[in-house]
Protein backbone atom coordinates (compact mmCIF):
# COMPACT_ATOMS: atom_id res chain seq x y z
CA UNK A 1 0.00 0.00 0.00
CA UNK A 2 1.56 3.34 -0.90
CA UNK A 3 2.37 5.65 1.28
CA UNK A 4 -0.35 8.45 0.88
CA UNK A 5 -3.19 5.42 1.31
CA UNK A 6 -5.74 5.69 4.61
CA UNK A 7 -6.30 2.62 5.77
CA UNK A 8 -9.63 1.35 7.04
CA UNK A 9 -9.56 0.22 11.20
CA UNK A 10 -10.58 -3.68 11.57
CA UNK A 11 -13.57 -2.33 12.56
CA UNK A 12 -14.40 -0.72 9.58
CA UNK A 13 -16.25 2.27 10.57
CA UNK A 14 -13.79 4.47 10.43
CA UNK A 15 -10.19 5.79 8.01
CA UNK A 16 -7.48 6.83 9.52
CA UNK A 17 -4.02 7.77 8.02
CA UNK A 18 -1.06 5.16 8.92
CA UNK A 19 1.51 5.88 10.81
CA UNK A 20 3.82 5.68 8.37
CA UNK A 21 2.22 9.13 7.03
CA UNK A 22 4.05 10.73 9.91
CA UNK A 23 7.45 11.68 9.96
CA UNK A 24 7.35 11.71 13.64
CA UNK A 25 5.06 9.34 14.83
CA UNK A 26 3.89 11.59 17.70
CA UNK A 27 2.97 14.65 15.94
CA UNK A 28 -0.69 12.31 14.83
CA UNK A 29 -1.13 13.45 18.72
CA UNK A 30 -0.22 17.46 18.35
CA UNK A 31 -2.50 19.56 18.52
CA UNK A 32 -4.67 21.30 15.78
CA UNK A 33 -4.91 24.27 17.34
CA UNK A 34 -1.58 24.22 17.93
CA UNK A 35 -0.33 23.61 14.05
CA UNK A 36 -2.99 25.82 13.17
CA UNK A 37 -1.66 28.66 14.98
CA UNK A 38 1.98 27.76 13.21
CA UNK A 39 -0.11 27.81 9.90
CA UNK A 40 -1.26 31.51 10.16
CA UNK A 41 1.94 32.38 11.64
CA UNK A 42 3.74 31.26 8.73
CA UNK A 43 1.05 32.80 6.04
CA UNK A 44 1.83 36.06 8.20
CA UNK A 45 5.64 35.94 7.44
CA UNK A 46 5.97 34.66 4.14
CA UNK A 47 8.51 36.67 1.47
CA UNK A 48 4.67 36.98 -0.36
CA UNK A 49 2.55 37.33 2.85
CA UNK A 50 -1.45 36.70 2.52
CA UNK A 51 -3.81 39.45 2.64
CA UNK A 52 -5.66 39.73 5.97
CA UNK A 53 -9.19 38.79 4.52
CA UNK A 54 -7.26 35.58 3.65
CA UNK A 55 -5.70 34.69 6.70
CA UNK A 56 -9.22 35.22 8.23
CA UNK A 57 -10.58 32.62 5.88
CA UNK A 58 -8.47 29.90 6.52
CA UNK A 59 -8.68 30.81 10.42
CA UNK A 60 -12.41 30.49 9.99
CA UNK A 61 -11.61 27.25 8.00
CA UNK A 62 -9.64 25.35 10.29
CA UNK A 63 -12.44 26.82 13.00
CA UNK A 64 -15.25 25.33 10.77
CA UNK A 65 -13.33 21.72 10.60
CA UNK A 66 -12.31 21.72 14.28
CA UNK A 67 -15.95 22.37 15.52
CA UNK A 68 -17.29 19.75 13.07
CA UNK A 69 -14.42 17.19 15.36
CA UNK A 70 -15.87 17.85 18.22
CA UNK A 71 -19.25 17.55 17.41
CA UNK A 72 -18.24 13.95 15.83
CA UNK A 73 -16.40 13.16 18.94
CA UNK A 74 -13.25 13.31 17.65
CA UNK A 75 -10.07 14.32 19.38
CA UNK A 76 -9.09 17.48 18.17
CA UNK A 77 -5.53 16.25 17.13
CA UNK A 78 -3.67 15.88 13.58
CA UNK A 79 -4.77 12.38 13.44
CA UNK A 80 -7.91 13.18 13.34
CA UNK A 81 -6.76 15.23 9.43
CA UNK A 82 -8.03 12.11 7.47
CA UNK A 83 -10.05 12.05 4.26
CA UNK A 84 -12.37 10.61 6.09
CA UNK A 85 -13.50 13.31 8.34
CA UNK A 86 -12.75 15.97 5.80
CA UNK A 87 -15.22 14.21 3.51
CA UNK A 88 -17.62 14.23 5.94
CA UNK A 89 -17.18 17.81 6.54
CA UNK A 90 -17.90 18.76 3.49
CA UNK A 91 -21.00 16.61 3.65
CA UNK A 92 -22.54 18.41 6.57
CA UNK A 93 -21.86 21.99 4.79
CA UNK A 94 -23.76 20.46 1.96
CA UNK A 95 -26.51 19.51 4.22
CA UNK A 96 -26.96 22.82 6.07
CA UNK A 97 -26.90 24.50 2.52
CA UNK A 98 -23.78 25.92 2.56
CA UNK A 99 -22.91 27.76 -1.10
CA UNK A 100 -21.12 24.77 -3.78
CA UNK A 101 -18.78 27.90 -4.06
CA UNK A 102 -18.01 29.05 -0.67
CA UNK A 103 -17.58 24.85 0.12
CA UNK A 104 -15.47 24.34 -2.69
CA UNK A 105 -13.03 27.57 -1.00
CA UNK A 106 -13.05 26.07 1.99
CA UNK A 107 -12.20 22.76 0.78
CA UNK A 108 -9.26 24.20 -1.47
CA UNK A 109 -7.84 25.82 2.01
CA UNK A 110 -7.37 22.68 3.69
CA UNK A 111 -5.97 21.01 1.00
CA UNK A 112 -3.76 23.85 0.85
CA UNK A 113 -2.44 23.46 4.43
CA UNK A 114 -1.79 19.88 3.77
CA UNK A 115 0.34 19.54 0.64
CA UNK A 116 2.01 22.63 1.24
CA UNK A 117 2.43 23.22 5.01
CA UNK A 118 2.49 19.59 6.68
CA UNK A 119 4.14 18.10 3.70
CA UNK A 120 6.31 20.34 2.02
CA UNK A 121 7.12 23.38 4.24
CA UNK A 122 6.95 21.96 7.98
CA UNK A 123 7.32 17.81 6.71
CA UNK A 124 5.31 16.77 9.53
CA UNK A 125 3.99 14.76 7.12
CA UNK A 126 5.86 12.16 4.26
CA UNK A 127 3.12 12.82 1.77
CA UNK A 128 -0.18 15.05 1.02
CA UNK A 129 -2.96 13.45 3.35
CA UNK A 130 -5.70 15.15 1.17
CA UNK A 131 -4.14 14.01 -1.93
CA UNK A 132 -7.44 11.65 -2.72
CA UNK A 133 -9.89 14.51 -1.77
CA UNK A 134 -11.14 15.55 -5.03
CA UNK A 135 -11.12 19.34 -5.64
CA UNK A 136 -14.86 20.60 -6.14
CA UNK A 137 -15.48 22.69 -9.01
CA UNK A 138 -18.49 24.56 -9.46
CA UNK A 139 -20.32 25.05 -12.36
CA UNK A 140 -18.55 28.33 -14.33
CA UNK A 141 -21.62 31.17 -13.83
CA UNK A 142 -21.68 34.65 -15.48
CA UNK A 143 -19.45 37.44 -13.36
CA UNK A 144 -21.56 39.96 -12.21
CA UNK A 145 -20.73 43.27 -12.91
CA UNK A 146 -21.78 46.94 -12.17
CA UNK A 147 -24.34 48.52 -14.62
CA UNK A 148 -23.47 52.01 -15.94
CA UNK A 149 -26.36 53.64 -13.35
CA UNK A 150 -24.44 52.27 -10.55
CA UNK A 151 -20.84 52.92 -11.39
CA UNK A 152 -22.27 56.35 -12.06
CA UNK A 153 -23.92 56.21 -8.17
CA UNK A 154 -20.47 55.24 -6.75
CA UNK A 155 -18.93 58.05 -7.40
CA UNK A 156 -21.91 60.13 -6.74
CA UNK A 157 -22.24 59.49 -3.13
CA UNK A 158 -19.30 61.47 -2.17
CA UNK A 159 -20.41 64.37 -2.49
CA UNK A 160 -19.71 65.82 0.40
CA UNK A 161 -16.75 68.29 0.57
CA UNK A 162 -14.97 66.98 3.65
CA UNK A 163 -11.72 64.46 3.81
CA UNK A 164 -13.55 61.79 3.77
CA UNK A 165 -15.92 61.60 0.92
CA UNK A 166 -12.97 63.02 -1.30
CA UNK A 167 -10.44 60.24 -0.41
CA UNK A 168 -13.00 57.64 -0.53
CA UNK A 169 -14.19 58.95 -4.17
CA UNK A 170 -10.72 59.24 -5.74
CA UNK A 171 -10.03 55.49 -4.19
CA UNK A 172 -12.90 53.76 -6.07
CA UNK A 173 -11.68 55.44 -9.03
CA UNK A 174 -8.37 54.03 -8.88
CA UNK A 175 -10.52 50.36 -8.42
CA UNK A 176 -12.91 51.18 -11.62
CA UNK A 177 -10.60 52.70 -13.92
CA UNK A 178 -7.73 49.96 -13.84
CA UNK A 179 -9.52 46.89 -12.35
CA UNK A 180 -6.66 46.04 -10.30
CA UNK A 181 -7.04 43.90 -6.73
CA UNK A 182 -8.13 45.11 -3.05
CA UNK A 183 -4.99 45.38 -1.85
CA UNK A 184 -2.54 46.60 -4.78
CA UNK A 185 -4.65 49.38 -4.75
CA UNK A 186 -4.63 49.91 -1.20
CA UNK A 187 -0.63 49.55 -1.10
CA UNK A 188 0.12 52.26 -3.76
CA UNK A 189 2.61 54.88 -2.44
CA UNK A 190 3.01 58.57 -3.31
CA UNK A 191 5.97 57.56 -5.68
CA UNK A 192 3.91 54.71 -7.46
CA UNK A 193 1.67 57.55 -9.12
CA UNK A 194 2.61 59.00 -12.42
CA UNK A 195 -0.34 62.11 -12.65
CA UNK A 196 1.10 63.40 -15.87
CA UNK A 197 0.92 60.11 -17.67
CA UNK A 198 -1.65 58.02 -15.60
CA UNK A 199 0.65 55.69 -14.53
CA UNK A 200 0.38 53.57 -11.63
CA UNK A 201 3.28 51.26 -10.15
CA UNK A 202 1.26 47.89 -8.32
CA UNK A 203 2.60 45.27 -6.32
CA UNK A 204 0.72 42.66 -7.75
CA UNK A 205 -0.52 38.86 -6.54
CA UNK A 206 3.47 36.65 -6.17
CA UNK A 207 5.20 39.72 -5.32
CA UNK A 208 5.19 41.03 -9.29
CA UNK A 209 5.92 44.71 -9.87
CA UNK A 210 3.46 45.66 -12.49
CA UNK A 211 1.79 48.96 -14.26
CA UNK A 212 -2.03 50.03 -14.27
CA UNK A 213 -2.94 53.25 -15.92
CA UNK A 214 -5.80 55.84 -14.78
CA UNK A 215 -8.24 57.17 -17.12
CA UNK A 216 -8.11 60.94 -17.21
CA UNK A 217 -11.14 61.24 -14.86
CA UNK A 218 -9.90 59.58 -12.61
CA UNK A 219 -6.89 60.92 -12.75
CA UNK A 220 -8.42 64.55 -12.18
CA UNK A 221 -10.32 63.11 -9.30
CA UNK A 222 -7.19 61.63 -7.96
CA UNK A 223 -5.78 65.22 -7.69
CA UNK A 224 -8.73 66.33 -6.48
CA UNK A 225 -7.60 64.03 -3.24
CA UNK A 226 -4.21 64.74 -3.71
CA UNK A 227 -4.72 68.34 -2.60
CA UNK A 228 -6.60 67.71 0.66
CA UNK A 229 -4.04 64.80 1.85
CA UNK A 230 -2.33 65.45 4.93
CA UNK A 231 1.36 67.02 3.99
CA UNK A 232 4.37 66.65 6.23
CA UNK A 233 3.83 63.79 7.90
CA UNK A 234 6.49 60.43 8.04
CA UNK A 235 3.64 58.14 5.87
CA UNK A 236 4.31 57.66 1.98
CA UNK A 237 1.10 55.86 1.22
CA UNK A 238 -1.17 57.38 -1.20
CA UNK A 239 -3.82 56.64 1.27
CA UNK A 240 -4.08 58.09 4.55
CA UNK A 241 -7.40 59.49 6.74
CA UNK A 242 -7.47 62.43 8.21
CA UNK A 243 -4.74 62.44 10.94
CA UNK A 244 -2.68 61.71 8.67
CA UNK A 245 -1.51 57.82 8.98
CA UNK A 246 -2.05 54.89 7.14
CA UNK A 247 -5.73 53.62 5.66
CA UNK A 248 -5.49 49.99 6.96
CA UNK A 249 -7.09 47.20 5.28
CA UNK A 250 -9.94 47.21 7.87
CA UNK A 251 -10.46 50.44 7.36
CA UNK A 252 -10.37 50.53 3.72
CA UNK A 253 -12.92 47.30 4.31
CA UNK A 254 -15.18 49.21 6.46
CA UNK A 255 -14.93 52.33 3.26
CA UNK A 256 -16.73 49.06 0.90
CA UNK A 257 -19.19 48.27 3.66
CA UNK A 258 -20.17 51.92 4.01
CA UNK A 259 -20.63 52.40 0.68
CA UNK A 260 -23.15 49.32 0.20
CA UNK A 261 -25.36 51.43 2.59
CA UNK A 262 -24.98 54.73 0.83
CA UNK A 263 -25.20 53.50 -2.73
CA UNK A 264 -27.99 50.70 -1.98
CA UNK A 265 -25.88 48.61 -4.07
CA UNK A 266 -25.89 45.71 -1.49
CA UNK A 267 -23.84 43.25 -3.51
CA UNK A 268 -20.91 45.69 -3.51
CA UNK A 269 -17.74 43.87 -2.62
CA UNK A 270 -13.83 45.05 -3.96
CA UNK A 271 -13.96 42.09 -6.56
CA UNK A 272 -17.00 43.41 -8.14
CA UNK A 273 -15.33 46.50 -9.28
CA UNK A 274 -12.26 44.12 -10.88
CA UNK A 275 -15.49 41.97 -12.55
CA UNK A 276 -16.28 45.35 -13.93
CA UNK A 277 -13.66 46.65 -15.17
CA UNK A 278 -12.60 43.49 -17.42
CA UNK A 279 -16.03 43.19 -18.68
CA UNK A 280 -16.55 46.86 -19.96
CA UNK A 281 -13.02 46.56 -21.16
CA UNK A 282 -14.33 43.43 -23.41
CA UNK A 283 -17.51 45.20 -23.97
CA UNK A 284 -15.55 47.96 -25.56
CA UNK A 285 -13.53 45.89 -27.38
CA UNK A 286 -10.08 44.71 -25.62
CA UNK A 287 -8.26 42.05 -26.97
CA UNK A 288 -8.45 39.13 -24.52
CA UNK A 289 -3.99 39.15 -24.29
CA UNK A 290 -4.63 42.59 -23.50
CA UNK A 291 -7.06 42.17 -20.60
CA UNK A 292 -4.79 39.73 -19.34
CA UNK A 293 -1.76 41.99 -18.75
CA UNK A 294 -3.79 44.90 -17.93
CA UNK A 295 -5.45 42.48 -14.97
CA UNK A 296 -2.08 41.42 -13.67
CA UNK A 297 -3.37 37.76 -14.25
CA UNK A 298 -0.43 35.58 -14.91
CA UNK A 299 -1.90 32.75 -17.00
CA UNK A 300 -4.79 33.16 -19.24
CA UNK A 301 -7.31 30.72 -17.57
CA UNK A 302 -9.45 33.76 -15.60
CA UNK A 303 -9.27 36.20 -18.63
CA UNK A 304 -10.88 33.28 -20.22
CA UNK A 305 -13.78 32.72 -18.02
CA UNK A 306 -14.51 36.63 -18.12
CA UNK A 307 -14.58 36.60 -22.03
CA UNK A 308 -16.02 33.12 -22.48
CA UNK A 309 -19.18 34.53 -20.01
CA UNK A 310 -19.29 37.73 -21.91
CA UNK A 311 -19.57 35.53 -25.48
CA UNK A 312 -22.27 33.30 -23.95
CA UNK A 313 -24.04 36.74 -22.72
CA UNK A 314 -23.76 38.56 -25.89
CA UNK A 315 -24.62 35.38 -27.90
CA UNK A 316 -27.94 34.80 -25.62
CA UNK A 317 -29.62 38.32 -26.66
CA UNK A 318 -29.29 37.52 -29.88
CA UNK A 319 -31.37 34.61 -30.05
CA UNK A 320 -34.99 36.40 -29.95
CA UNK A 321 -33.69 37.90 -32.85
CA UNK A 322 -33.22 34.72 -34.52
CA UNK A 323 -36.09 32.51 -32.87
CA UNK A 324 -38.93 30.47 -33.91
CA UNK A 325 -41.10 33.21 -32.51
CA UNK A 326 -39.24 36.41 -33.74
Amino acid sequence: MGVDCPVLTLEGKDVKNPPRVWSDPSYAQESLETIRSYYIDHLKGRSTSCSPHTIQKYSNTFLSFERFLSRQGEPLTLESFTPHNVNKWVSEQRRKGKSEDGIASRLSALKAFSHGYLFMTAEITTCDVLDKVARINPPAKPFDRLTDTEMEKVLEVYSKPNFTDIRNKALMACYLATGRRFAEILGSTLDDVNLVTGELVVKAKGGDIQVAYLSVKAVKILKRYLRERPEGGPYNNLWLIEEGAPLTYWGAQMVFRRLKVRSGIQRLHPHLFRHTYAQVCLENGMERAALQDAMGHKTEVMTRRYSGSKRQQTAAKLGPKYSPLA
